[in-house]
């Protein structure tokens, strides 16, 4: 169990957390994130996962990896149960690797995440150079590990010379 901050805490059925608003206890898991985000008519949404602090040690960013790809196939499950029954519009559900700074993590988390059958891939990770110039580098390396005509999804990735060099690592989409 990690924590994160005060207000939030992390196991691996899901996370429960504190509202900053009024103190009220929620908690969510990838069963209930699919249902929101079906609730929700997206188009497009990523299934649930463990955005890790950049600082965080080799060990946790491995265990952390490790409880996104569960979550992964949890939320994946959730979220073809719902279209099989028809209860709701068609969707797509991207995934997205984990593995904090690590190459080699990153690496096994895009080939793990591509190969479970996802309908695109969310392109994650500190993009900062405070954590070394880089780390938008490092990210993007995770791209040689999908299969080419899988649709990539920047996601907060701003700086304009950011989005240039991921649209030409094959990022098609961002916010």
């Amino acid at each position: 169990t990690s924590q994160h901050g005060r207000l939030a805490k992390i196991d691996d059925e899901g996370v429960s957390f504190t509202s900053h608003l009024d103190g009220s206890l929620h908690r969510f898991t990838p069963e209930r994130s699919v249902e929101i985000q079906h609730a929700l008519a997206a188009d497009i949404f990523f299934a649930f996962d463990e955005c890790t602090a950049p600082t965080e040690p080799y060990e946790y960013q491995k265990k952390a990896m490790e409880r996104t790809h569960r979550w992964a196939e949890r939320s994946l499950k959730a979220h073809r149960q719902r279209l099989s029954v028809g209860s709701c519009k068609p969707q797509a559900i991207f995934g997205i690797a984990q593995g904090g700074q690590f190459d080699d993590l990153r690496k096994i988390s895009a080939k793990t995440i591509a190969e479970m059958g996802f309908d695109g891939f969310g392109l994650g990770g500190s993009f900062s150079k405070k954590y070394g110039n880089d780390s938008l580098q490092s990210a993007l390396e995770m791209l040689k590990e999908l299969p080419p005509e899988m649709p990539v999804h920047g996601l907060g990735i701003g700086e304009p010379g950011d989005i240039l060099a991921a649209i030409s690592a094959g990022a098609d989409i961002f916010d």
